[in-house]
């Protein structure tokens, strides 16, 4: 026998369900580590649902807030598109960060034709920012960041009314901003190991100059490999909280992307 509270849905609560799933969608698809492609589709879109249905009685939409034409449609759902693909590509710049300074160390070190698959986007890696990576969902998750996400997710809806945006010039210049701190988070990750590698370098430079006789090319690579992995090692306690206060400063700067593109 059906659930007496299913009985009482009516197209209002089914149309509301819809105007909250085309706000979740684009953000489940897209956010960091659930928006991975090793993420099956189908656990995305139950996931999507299971999320919509619990946001239901939370948030406060009208179904009035769909258009009735198949353009109007098409209009509103782009625009939900590409607020959660804005929120999503801030999300991932932190994770941006550590593919970067982990690209940059794998070429110091040698190891530029030795790369392996990333899982989330699909693409080849080197090996030191796949480790980085994963360290970096591993502190995400243990510190609970995701709850982040979904709590500006939540909040969203009261900040910007589904199928309206408003892109100014605070959405750009936060924008730009998350991509230069990517860049300088990058550098922050990879400053022990790079440093010790360019040393490396120099003190091989010298030797291959004084010394002749010594076969540097045999010499240098492993050892440069060697003291890559060590000093990757040994940063690992300095990663900790230098990506807990990035992470916590991201969840900050979401918030007030999310406000800005309230208008």
């Amino acid at each position: 026998m059906p659930d007496t509270a299913l009985l009482h849905w009516t197209l209002d609560h089914i149309l509301r369900l819809l105007v909250i799933m085309t706000r979740v969608g684009p953000l489940v698809f897209l956010m960091p580590v659930i928006g991975s492609s090793s993420v099956p589709v189908q656990v995305k879109v139950l996931f999507t649902l299971a999320l919509s249905l619990i946001l239901l009685p939370v948030v406060q939409v009208s179904a009035a807030l769909l258009p009735e034409s198949a353009m109007g449609y098409a209009a509103f759902v782009t625009v939900e598109m590409t607020f959660g693909a804005i929120l999503a590509f801030f999300a991932r710049l932190v994770f941006d960060a550590t593919d970067l300074a982990g690209q940059m160390v794998g070429i110091s070190m040698g190891m530029g034709m030795a790369g392996t698959m990333d899982p989330e986007f699909g693409t080849q890696v080197s090996l030191v920012g796949t480790l980085w990576n994963i360290v970096a969902v591993l502190i995400f998750l243990g510190i609970n960041g995701h709850h982040l996400f979904f709590r500006t997710l939540v909040e969203s809806f009261a900040w910007v009314t589904p199928g309206s945006i408003h892109l100014g010039k605070a959405t750009v210049l936060g924008v730009m901003g998350g991509i230069v701190q990517m860049f300088v988070l990058g550098i922050q990750i990879m400053a022990p190991a790079a440093v010790a590698l360019f040393l490396s370098h120099v003190a091989m430079g010298v030797v291959a100059k004084t010394v002749p006789q010594v076969p540097i090319m045999m010499v240098a690579m492993p050892l440069n490999i060697g003291i890559g992995f060590l000093f990757v090692g040994l940063s690992m306690s300095y990663l900790l909280p230098l990506l807990i206060k990035n992470f916590d400063l991201m969840g900050q700067n979401l918030t007030k992307l999310a406000i800005g593109m309230g208008g």
